[in-house]
């Protein structure tokens, strides 16, 4: 106001909103306990040309006003478009006519491959050429053929061999070899170390590996067999609560990358009320699955895009 040729950058300014959107500046209990909830910001995850803005100006001003500063800047690259013909990564542009509109992607993948796809394919921190045709690969291998694979099957069998519930839970978990337990041993904290440090695909491989191993468990135990024999019929339980518990804490671990998918799973589990658990260690200890309850396949939660 002193200076009539002075105005105010923008980014200063618009840099307030990050507090004054979760309660700073207002004066009631409400609010304050929501900025004592969420700030200081773990990370702050901005475009790698904006960086200039979030470690200098916003440090600045937080510091002036004797404020916490955020944890982390997290810069992410430029998302580029794979030339089909060449291979090569080129810059997005509506004079080439490479753009890929994100509706496009929805249209094919829906909401939740798309998801799925640019946070886990896509490197936070550098540039990442996509293409329609690695799309879909992604979608067809992680999702429709193995994860969505894998609830169908499970679900299926488990309604088809114990009158549409889930066997009951094991009475002895040492009765025979249980590798999806192994895997899941550790799982969480494997997966949080990834997380913790936005590395989404990791975090992801860590989860896929359960999958893909219960879906060669799958193959392995030959459940349709066990079911023709009664004398087997402690080990096709033990084997189908196997599977639904490795879905159980599957769905649970890809919830921050698909939550509406993953929460459908829980509900065809009837677990659907753990959804609401912040304690990620706990709620994904393996045995939790109480057996007993009503199972729904359902239709595919992941078509094969053809």
């Amino acid at each position: 106001p002193f200076d009539e040729g002075h105005v105010t950058y923008v980014w200063f300014d618009a840099l307030l909103n990050y507090m004054t959107a979760v309660g700073y500046g207002v004066d009631t209990d409400e609010a304050r306990a929501e900025l004592a909830y969420r700030w200081p910001a773990q990370f702050h995850i901005v475009g790698k040309d904006i960086i200039r803005f979030h470690c200098v100006i916003w440090p600045a001003m937080l510091m002036a006003i004797g404020e916490a500063l955020p944890e982390h800047v997290f810069a992410h690259g430029f998302l580029t478009v794979r030339n089909a013909e060449t291979g090569k990564a080129e810059k997005m542009s509506k004079s080439r006519g490479n753009a890929i509109a994100p509706q496009d992607v929805i249209d094919i993948l829906g909401v939740e491959g798309y998801r799925y796809y640019f946070m886990t394919d896509v490197v936070p921190g550098t540039d990442g050429a996509i293409s329609f045709d690695r799309m879909e690969q992604v979608y067809n291998a992680d999702l429709a053929n193995s994860w969505g694979n894998l609830i169908s099957r499970s679900l299926n069998m488990s309604a088809k061999y114990f009158d549409g519930c889930a066997p009951a839970k094991p009475a002895s978990a040492d009765a025979f070899d249980n590798p999806l337990a192994k895997i899941a041993d550790g799982l969480v904290e494997r997966y949080m170390t990834k997380m913790d440090v936005l590395d989404y695909g990791g975090a992801k491989d860590e989860v896929m590996e359960l999958i893909h191993a219960a879906n060669h468990y799958i193959e392995d135990s030959e459940p349709w067999a066990l079911a023709k024999d009664e004398a087997k019929a402690d080990e096709l339980a033990f084997v189908i609560y196997n599977l639904l518990e490795a879905i159980r804490i599957a769905a649970h671990l890809l919830m921050p990358l698909m939550p509406q998918t993953s929460a459908e799973a829980l509900r065809r589990l009837s677990c659907e009320d753990e959804a609401a658990s912040d304690d990620l260690k706990d709620i994904c200890t393996w045995g939790l699955l109480a057996g007993g309850q009503p199972v729904e396949k359902g239709d595919p939660l992941f078509p094969r895009l053809a």
